[in-house]
């Protein structure tokens, strides 16, 4: 089944050797040319996609696209796009683009109760399992290359590592039980959380054990991990940083296993740097780029309100459907807006403003805003794209992923 979502010569080459693109970028690229870290990007609005792909054109990189079940669905998510639908759209913006580096995509959480809607509906694990297994199939049927299997989630208790190991286990069999049953290629695999409750190195380490050996006793032997997912300190905040030693050392415990590290909530860290350095394999972010096209729509309308003599109201729609979701309060601690100081109000606008940027409100007021300030010579668009490529072009270069797309094709085929 040919990715049509991506045009590059190592696509290629992945799908001749029958290699996951992932897998053929990570282990034969670092042996050739050294450790690089990927970065995964949560596609929290077509602003985001776009600005991703433009980067990766720019700079010569792999992008790789990380789609949680909230954001991308059967049945269609915040964003809209079912994965069918997401890949259909990866696929025009490619072309329209002209991107030819590598663009991979992966279902990021995918699992029991990862969902909203799922713990809303207070799901049992039979209806929570039969939802992940749907979109797990979705998303293979509609091409991904990555599947994060997560099952450390379940409401009011922590699952432990057998528990955890076990329901893994039964996700990725029936993963390949579909793959192999509708002629698909083979994909890679991602396993654990950092929103397990059991967040320290040993459970960690007896989970992918317990995995593996899961696996091997129920006789799933092509299923291919790549990446152990572990808790490295990082949370979604500012100021976030990367912890070096502890990460040092899930590096280890993976590389033991055959596995690539890989980090979540990677947003906002002021050391990417490091990531690369200490051999972090791949690493997600997500509500930091909801937070800049927020700042961005905001500066456009601070902006509007010199050149036009007014407010366009864009940012009052904005905040109007996040207040309206309500899942900004995860992120105030309790309080309410107006008890927040400004830079903090901001920040919790900004992070929740994924779950409404495709809200069809939002959308028409995005489009007035850009309208009328394109009359005044402003172009909108552009401004928004540009904050968001140079944010995501920074973590590209700090985590050595400049020109990589050329230099690795040459390896990959006579590797």
């Amino acid at each position: 089944m040919p990715r049509v979502f991506d045009r590059s010569a190592l696509r290629r080459v992945s799908e001749e050797r029958g290699v996951p693109i992932a897998e053929l970028l990570l282990r034969e690229g670092r042996r050739a040319l050294g450790s690089f870290t990927l970065l995964g990007i949560s596609p929290v609005s077509r602003y985001v996609v776009r600005a991703a792909l433009l980067a990766a054109k720019e700079l010569e990189a792999p992008v790789m696209f990380i789609a949680s079940l909230n954001q991308v669905d059967v049945d269609g998510g915040y964003t809209g796009w079912t994965p069918k639908g997401f890949v259909e759209h990866l696929a025009r913006e490619v072309e329209e683009l002209g991107v030819e580096q590598p663009v991979i995509v992966a279902l990021d959480h995918g699992g029991p109760w990862l969902k909203d809607r799922h713990v809303e509906e207070d799901l049992g694990l039979g209806e929570a399992m039969e939802a992940a297994k749907r979109s797990i199939e979705a998303a293979l049927r509609a091409g991904y290359d990555v599947l994060h299997i997560d099952t450390t989630v379940e409401p009011g208790r922590v699952p432990d590592p057998e528990t955890v190991a076990r329901r893994t286990v039964k996700l990725i069999e029936f993963a390949e039980d579909v793959r192999r049953s509708a002629g698909l290629p083979p994909v890679s695999y991602e396993v654990g959380s950092d929103r397990w409750g059991l967040r320290d190195e040993e459970s960690t380490a007896r989970l992918i054990a317990l995995v593996k050996r899961g696996l091997e006793n129920r006789g799933v032997h092509e299923a291919r991990l790549l990446f152990l997912v572990g808790d490295v300190g990082t949370v979604v905040r500012p100021s976030n940083t990367l912890d070096t030693a502890k990460a040092a050392r899930l590096v280890k415990l993976a590389g033991d296993h055959g596995l690539f590290l890989k980090t979540h909530s990677t947003d906002f860290v002021e050391n990417p740097e490091e990531f690369p350095r200490v051999g972090v394999g791949g690493a997600n972010i997500g509500p930091e780029f909801a937070y800049r096209q927020y700042m961005a729509v905001k500066t456009l309308e601070e902006e509007a309100r010199k050149v036009l003599g007014g407010e366009v109201g864009a940012l009052r729609v904005v905040t109007e459907e996040i207040l309206r979701d309500g899942r900004w309060r995860r992120y105030a601690g309790g309080r309410g807006l107006e008890e927040l100081p400004e830079n903090e109000k901001d920040f919790v606008l900004g992070i929740s403003s994924r779950y409404v940027w495709s809200a069809p409100r939002v959308e028409e007021a995005l489009r007035s805003l850009a309208s009328r300030l394109s009359n005044a010579g402003v172009d909108a668009e552009a401004t928004i794209l540009n904050s968001l490529k140079g944010r995501i072009g920074h973590y590209m270069r700090s985590f050595g992923l400049e020109r990589l797309a050329e230099r690795i094709v040459p390896v990959s085929k006579i590797s």
